[in-house]
Order: structure tokens, then sequence, then C-alpha cells
């Protein structure tokens, strides 16, 4: 009777996460489904890649997909959409914390990720992705003119910022694997080198979640509100992020020599491009460009070997390979004039790959866990028939975890300058596209021209506030 029961326990488990996993991109990976979307967004089929998007958005992997068409219907002008999606997603964030906090949350799914796949476990997204979702947000509230809302937003993707940093913490291990994890690291100290692409790209950043250009957007609305202070205050931050964007240092050095922060402007005066921190004369206005330039690269699988008890084993795991970008800035010209060109504040490519070499360990240890495993119940003979439902859940589900956000941006870039005011046409031209954009600049106000590079296309959002 034990065995019947062990058996059926065991058959319903290995049924049950088979068939959540085939909503999890198992049986179809992730970007092969992203592939089909990117593809109708080239062809300008929005509401094409919007529909195929939503029929996907009802399983355990809906946050991914809502992330995806939040972004699309940015793309396409659609801010009503985008803002609806994005709350849901931001919606789901909070409610996995809360769970996370008061329940084992997670603990049933986690544990048959460790008899099974790390697809077993629902999509949670990563922290550099919840802040772009802020970020975005913002984003779309300022295109609505709802500065309140547009600066709720970018206080909490500030405050996911200082948290994650205070944190700071690499996946836990539960307390009954620390020898078994011991183990199995101790066996393959070198694993990093298997994984070299991803560790040059991941080592461009510091981490995975201090975004600049979300501290710029932040800067950029408190001083649209007003609040030079703050705006002072969260430029500094975007500045220390990244340092070799020369429209921060002027920002910054801006503010400082306004809000007579003396020492701070003698500091970095002499670093500055002066044309890069004017102020804008009376009766001009002041234009800011965004730039958000192609997509963020797919993960791909790679098998490697490790050791495991002195036994060598292939495991396959999700990596990402250098990813070749043509980083070209955006040439921004007005009245026949070129004005200036975007420069690079964030790459979030980089950020993704630090994510992922942030996990890498823990995913080692979990591989190596559910091998362990695996044998411990094929050896119990009272369990075999468990036994061979795991190992053919194994066999069937053994493909890395290729899951993210894939319509990010690969880079982002930011231009300013003081404009004269009137109705005007700007050009944009990047090497290969060029487009044209027509801007009303008011005197004393600031105009935000957001482009989004995607699909051999220049999508761009326009609002003067």
């Amino acid at each position: 009777m034990r065995l019947k029961l062990t058996t059926t326990w065991g058959l319903l488990v290995v049924m049950a996460l088979l068939s959540g996993c085939a909503t999890n991109s198992i049986f179809s990976s992730y970007p092969s489904q992203v592939e089909n979307i990117k593809l109708q967004v080239s062809v300008g089929d929005f509401s094409g890649a919007q529909a195929a998007l939503a029929k996907k958005s009802m399983g355990a992997d809906k946050m991914l997909y809502l992330m995806e068409r939040g972004r699309i219907s940015q793309m396409a002008g659609d801010t009503e959409a985008s803002i609806q999606d994005f709350k849901v997603v931001l919606d789901e964030f909070e409610a996995q914390e809360e769970a996370a906090k008061i329940t084992a949350g997670g603990v049933a799914s986690g544990a048959g990720a460790v008899m099974l796949n790390e697809n077993a476990i629902p999509y949670k997204g990563d922290i550099y992705e919840r802040i772009f979702v802020h970020s975005f947000q913002a984003l779309n509230f300022l295109d609505e003119q709802n500065l309140e809302a547009a600066a709720v937003e970018v206080r909490r993707a500030n405050l996911e910022q200082k948290l994650a940093l205070l944190d700071n913490e690499n996946e836990l291990i539960e307390a009954q694997e620390a020898d078994e994890k011991a183990q199995i690291l101790n066996r393959n100290k070198g694993y990093e080198a298997k994984f070299s692409s991803l560790t040059t790209m991941a080592s461009t950043v510091k981490n995975s979640f201090q975004n600049a250009y979300s501290f710029y957007i932040s800067g950029l609305i408190y001083e649209i509100n007003g609040d030079a202070n703050d705006a002072y205050i969260d430029y500094k931050k975007a500045l220390e992020i990244y340092p070799d964007n020369s429209y921060l240092r002027g920002d910054v050095a801006r503010l400082a020599k306004r809000l007579s922060m003396n020492e701070d402007f003698e500091q970095i005066k002499d670093s500055v491009v002066p044309e890069k921190m004017a102020f804008p004369a009376k009766g001009e206005g002041k234009l800011v460009v965004l730039y958000e330039q192609g997509y963020v690269p797919e993960k791909q699988e790679v098998n490697i070997l490790i050791d495991l008890r002195g036994t060598p084993n292939n495991m396959v795991f999700p990596t990402y390979f250098e990813h070749t970008l043509l980083r070209r800035p955006l040439v921004v010209g007005l009245g026949g004039k070129r004005m200036g060109e975007t420069e690079t504040i964030v790459r979030p490519s980089a950020m993704a790959a630090r994510a992922l070499s942030d996990r890498i360990p823990g995913m080692i240890v979990r591989q190596g866990l559910r091998i362990i495993a695996r044998e411990k119940v094929h050896d119990n003979q009272g369990n075999s028939a468990f036994g061979m439902l795991v190992g053919l859940g194994q066999l069937l589900l053994n493909r890395a975890d290729l899951r993210s956000w894939l319509t990010l941006p690969a880079e982002v870039q930011i231009m300013h300058a003081p404009t004269g005011a009137g109705e005007q046409t700007l050009t944009l031209h990047n090497g290969g596209m060029s487009a044209e954009v027509a801007i009303k600049v008011l005197p004393g106000r600031t105009t935000v021209v957001h482009v989004i590079e995607a699909g051999g296309q220049l999508h761009s959002r326009v609002v003067t506030i």
C-alpha cells in the first residue's frame, strides 16, 4: 500500500510539474517564442504582437509575458495599455514579496525544481527588470502629463535600488543542503572559466540593479516638478554609477552652481563640457532625448561537465555569449542644424549578464543536488517507481531556463540641450535609420522625446511639460 501511495504521489507531482512547465517555455524555448513577437514588431504589427502575448499571459509566467506586452504597447504609443500591463506586473512583484513574508511560498515549486528543473518555478523576475518596469511606468505617466504618478514610480524605483544594495545577497540554499553545497562548489572551483563570455559581460557593471538611467529619469522628473535639490541628488547618483556620461556631468555641474553647492561645483567644473551644462536662456525651452537602442541578448544553453562526488556529470546551464551591438549614437538635428548626439547611460545587457552570473553558483548546486537526490531515490528499492518517474521528468525537462525580459533595450543613451521656442521638426539619425519628429517647445518648459529603436525602426513619443 505504501509503495502504491508513494508511486501515485510521485506520478501526480511529476504530472503537475510537467503540465505547469508547459506554460513555462520548457517544451518551446522562451527566446523562440519571442522571436515571432519581434518579427511582428519589425513589420509594425503591434496589435498582432499584443494579441499573441495576451494568449500567453494567463499562466504561471504571466509576469514575463505582461512585461513584454507592456513594452511593446509603449513602442506602439499605446500608453494606457502599457500602464495597465506594468501595473499588473508590479502588483505581482509585491504579491510575491508578501507571500515570501507570511508563508513558505514557493517551497513546493522549489522542491520540485530541485528534483526536476529550474523551469518548474514560475517566473519571478529579476530586480533589474523590476526597476525598469518602474522607470518605464514613470515615462508612461510623464507621457500622460501625470507628474504626481510619475514621481511615485521613480521613488519606488529608487527604493528598490536602495534595498537591493543593502541586501546584495546571493541565492540562499537551505541549511540542510550546506554540506553538499560546499562539496559541490569545492570540487568545481574553476567553474567561472567555463562561463568566460558571461563573466566578461557581467564585469562591466558593479551589480545588476544600480541603474543610472532610472536615477536620471528620477532627476528629470524632480527638476520638471521644480524640486532642484532632489533632482541634484539623483543626477549625482546617476553620475556615480555611470561617470562617463558628459550630459550627466553637465546636469550635476549646472545644479551645483544653481544651488550654490560651491565645493561640489569646483570639483566638477573642469571636467564639464560648457554647452552641456548650459541653462536655457529667456524664451528658450529644454529638449531631452531618451534613446533606447536594440534588444537585450537572449540566453543560450551551454553544456558543462561538473564534478559531482568524483564523477563528471554533463549539466546544462543558461549563459550569455558576448553581444555585438552596433553602438551608434542618435544624431539629433533641429532646423537643419546638428544639435548633438546621445551618449550611453546604461547597458541593460550587462545588467542581465551580471544577474545571471550571480546566480550560477546556486544553479550548479541545485543541479548537483538534483542528481544526488535522483540517485538516492533510484537506490531506494521501495521508491523505485517514483525514482523512475523523477528520472523520466528530468529526461524530459533537461533544458536550461532561458527566460528573461527580451524586449528590454540593449543600451540606453541620453542627450539634452537648450532649444528655441516654437513648433519645429526634429531630425533623428543613427547611421542606419532616420526619422523626423514634430515637436513644440515652450519657453521655460521641458520637451521630452522618448525614442525606441526596435525591429529596424525608430518609434518616438513626445511630451512637453
